[in-house]
Protein backbone atom coordinates (compact mmCIF):
# COMPACT_ATOMS: atom_id res chain seq x y z
CA UNK A 1 0.00 0.00 0.00
CA UNK A 2 1.39 3.37 -0.96
CA UNK A 3 0.94 6.36 1.35
CA UNK A 4 0.55 9.86 -0.08
CA UNK A 5 3.29 12.41 0.55
CA UNK A 6 2.86 14.80 3.44
CA UNK A 7 2.26 18.36 2.37
CA UNK A 8 3.42 21.54 4.07
CA UNK A 9 -0.02 22.05 5.68
CA UNK A 10 0.04 18.50 7.08
CA UNK A 11 3.41 19.10 8.75
CA UNK A 12 2.26 22.41 10.22
CA UNK A 13 -0.85 20.72 11.64
CA UNK A 14 1.23 17.92 13.20
CA UNK A 15 3.65 20.41 14.79
CA UNK A 16 0.79 22.54 16.17
CA UNK A 17 -0.92 19.46 17.66
CA UNK A 18 2.34 18.34 19.29
CA UNK A 19 2.87 21.81 20.79
CA UNK A 20 -0.70 21.87 22.14
CA UNK A 21 -0.22 18.40 23.65
CA UNK A 22 3.06 19.34 25.34
CA UNK A 23 1.51 22.55 26.73
CA UNK A 24 -1.51 20.64 28.07
CA UNK A 25 0.67 18.03 29.78
CA UNK A 26 2.93 20.71 31.26
CA UNK A 27 0.00 22.75 32.57
CA UNK A 28 -1.68 19.70 34.07
CA UNK A 29 1.53 18.60 35.77
CA UNK A 30 2.21 22.02 37.27
CA UNK A 31 -1.41 22.48 38.35
CA UNK A 32 -1.48 19.06 40.02
CA UNK A 33 1.71 19.82 41.95
CA UNK A 34 0.27 23.06 43.31
CA UNK A 35 -2.90 21.23 44.37
CA UNK A 36 -0.82 18.66 46.30
CA UNK A 37 0.21 21.26 48.88
CA UNK A 38 -2.09 21.88 51.81
CA UNK A 39 -4.82 19.34 51.13
CA UNK A 40 -7.26 18.98 53.98
CA UNK A 41 -10.07 16.55 54.70
CA UNK A 42 -13.26 18.07 56.09
CA UNK A 43 -15.88 15.82 57.68
CA UNK A 44 -19.43 17.18 57.92
CA UNK A 45 -22.45 15.63 59.62
CA UNK A 46 -25.85 17.22 59.00
CA UNK A 47 -24.09 20.15 57.30
CA UNK A 48 -21.91 20.96 60.33
CA UNK A 49 -18.12 20.57 60.19
CA UNK A 50 -17.24 18.11 62.95
CA UNK A 51 -13.58 17.41 62.19
CA UNK A 52 -10.70 18.45 59.92
CA UNK A 53 -7.58 16.48 59.08
CA UNK A 54 -4.50 17.09 56.99
CA UNK A 55 -4.39 14.62 54.12
CA UNK A 56 -0.68 14.12 54.78
CA UNK A 57 -1.22 12.73 58.29
CA UNK A 58 -1.73 9.01 58.83
CA UNK A 59 -5.04 8.29 60.56
CA UNK A 60 -5.64 4.57 61.01
CA UNK A 61 -9.30 4.80 61.91
CA UNK A 62 -11.66 7.41 63.30
CA UNK A 63 -15.23 6.50 64.11
CA UNK A 64 -18.00 9.00 63.47
CA UNK A 65 -21.26 8.21 65.24
CA UNK A 66 -24.44 9.89 64.05
CA UNK A 67 -28.04 9.44 65.19
CA UNK A 68 -28.47 7.29 62.07
CA UNK A 69 -25.42 5.00 62.38
CA UNK A 70 -21.62 5.02 62.25
CA UNK A 71 -18.81 5.43 59.69
CA UNK A 72 -15.11 4.66 60.09
CA UNK A 73 -12.68 6.95 58.24
CA UNK A 74 -9.09 6.08 57.26
CA UNK A 75 -6.35 8.38 55.95
CA UNK A 76 -3.15 6.85 54.55
CA UNK A 77 -0.66 7.69 51.78
CA UNK A 78 -2.34 11.08 51.11
CA UNK A 79 -5.68 9.33 50.47
CA UNK A 80 -8.93 9.08 52.41
CA UNK A 81 -11.73 6.51 52.50
CA UNK A 82 -14.64 5.22 54.53
CA UNK A 83 -13.58 1.68 55.43
CA UNK A 84 -16.68 0.61 57.34
CA UNK A 85 -20.27 1.77 57.80
CA UNK A 86 -23.56 0.30 58.94
CA UNK A 87 -25.68 1.96 56.26
CA UNK A 88 -27.81 -0.39 54.13
CA UNK A 89 -26.26 0.32 50.70
CA UNK A 90 -22.62 0.93 51.76
CA UNK A 91 -22.02 3.24 48.79
CA UNK A 92 -19.67 5.32 50.94
CA UNK A 93 -17.49 2.24 51.49
CA UNK A 94 -17.67 1.24 47.82
CA UNK A 95 -16.52 4.74 46.80
CA UNK A 96 -13.01 3.71 47.81
CA UNK A 97 -9.94 5.91 48.16
CA UNK A 98 -10.12 9.61 47.25
CA UNK A 99 -7.08 11.89 46.94
CA UNK A 100 -7.78 14.85 44.65
CA UNK A 101 -9.00 18.29 45.69
CA UNK A 102 -12.74 18.53 45.08
CA UNK A 103 -13.48 14.83 45.48
CA UNK A 104 -16.10 13.80 48.03
CA UNK A 105 -17.38 10.73 49.81
CA UNK A 106 -21.04 10.89 50.80
CA UNK A 107 -23.10 8.67 53.08
CA UNK A 108 -26.68 9.85 52.60
CA UNK A 109 -28.33 7.58 55.22
CA UNK A 110 -25.96 8.95 57.90
CA UNK A 111 -25.87 12.50 56.46
CA UNK A 112 -22.06 12.40 56.43
CA UNK A 113 -19.88 14.16 53.84
CA UNK A 114 -16.10 13.84 53.55
CA UNK A 115 -14.57 16.55 51.32
CA UNK A 116 -11.01 17.16 50.17
CA UNK A 117 -10.15 20.86 49.92
CA UNK A 118 -6.97 22.72 49.00
CA UNK A 119 -5.17 25.78 50.36
CA UNK A 120 -7.96 28.12 49.33
CA UNK A 121 -10.43 26.37 51.66
CA UNK A 122 -12.83 25.32 48.94
CA UNK A 123 -13.00 28.61 47.04
CA UNK A 124 -12.99 28.02 43.33
CA UNK A 125 -14.30 24.49 43.70
CA UNK A 126 -17.75 25.37 42.48
CA UNK A 127 -19.64 23.45 39.84
CA UNK A 128 -18.52 24.20 36.34
CA UNK A 129 -19.95 23.44 32.91
CA UNK A 130 -18.39 19.98 32.83
CA UNK A 131 -19.51 19.01 36.33
CA UNK A 132 -23.01 20.34 35.85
Amino acid sequence: MKFPKLRKGDLILIVVLIIIGVCAITYTTLFARRAEQGKRVIVEIDGQVVREFSLSEEVESVRFDTPHGYNILNIADNRVRISEADCPDKLCVLTGWRQQVGQVIVCLPHRLIVRIVGDNGGAGEQLDGVTY
